[in-house]
């Protein structure tokens, strides 16, 4: 797919993504959706001629994206996606539960009229799916991270949103084993969990998000340690 460089509108004054950025969020995209798999090799000159553009914004594409810890740089021979091992599931899955119970409940206690009626909206939005969204703007997604913005934590949030990438990603390589919970189940976790936050029961509402994660966390396990044997 070629990637041309989008120009700017007077109805849109924001400034237009550059290649390199397009490039990034192309590439980030396919990671996440698993269309570039774990171990998966890329090379600058094969992506170059895919996108249609020179080498220089895709190997600063590249480059971002082995900061952000997407890829590895393999020496003299490209980049390869970062492989998938049990300890990095684990890993998430502790760092979610060391940080967005304490939000949740830090939210809970200053979150206005506005803030729960989003939230609101995205249970029902959640709760009217027939399958589970998978996409970045899906309804369960955005409530943890409404939940972590209503905590007015940027550092927090740009950390649960990488977070909530690497989980994404997690079900799309697994697409052979169940690692979704239902729907149904999802947004009566998400209504409860609100419920508590109108409440101001910061208590409860972290021991309410606990309790949700570590049934994904369990969940997702399991999947992962089948589907390796």
């Amino acid at each position: 797919m070629m990637i041309q460089e989008t120009a700017g509108t007077a109805a849109s004054p924001a400034r237009p993504n550059s290649l390199t950025e397009q490039i990034y969020e192309r590439m980030h995209e396919e990671i996440l959706s698993a269309a570039l798999t774990p171990g998966d090799l890329v090379l600058e000159a094969d992506l170059a001629k895919r996108y249609g553009v020179s080498k220089t914004p895709v190997r600063e594409a590249l480059r971002q994206l082995a900061d952000r810890g997407w890829i590895l740089t393999i020496p003299r021979r490209g980049y390869l996606v970062k492989p998938l091992r049990l300890h990095d599931i684990k890993e998430v899955f502790e760092l979610r539960l060391l940080l967005e119970p304490g939000l949740f409940a830090h939210a809970a206690r200053g979150g206005d009229a506005a803030h729960f009626a989003r939230l609101r909206e995205l249970v029902g939005r959640t709760a009217e799916e027939a399958m589970p969204d998978d996409s970045q703007s899906s309804p369960g997604r955005e409530f943890h991270l409404a939940a972590a913005r209503m905590a007015d934590n940027q550092r927090a949030t740009a950390i649960l949103t990488s977070l909530l990438d690497e989980v994404r990603r997690l079900h799309h390589v697994m697409p052979e084993v169940r690692t979704h919970p239902e729907t149904s189940d999802v947004a009566e976790d998400h209504r409860a969990i609100l419920e508590a936050m109108e409440a101001r029961d910061a208590d409860a509402v972290h021991k309410l998000v606990r309790d949700h994660i570590q049934d994904s966390a369990d969940r997702v396990l399991r999947a992962f340690q089948l589907a390796i044997g």
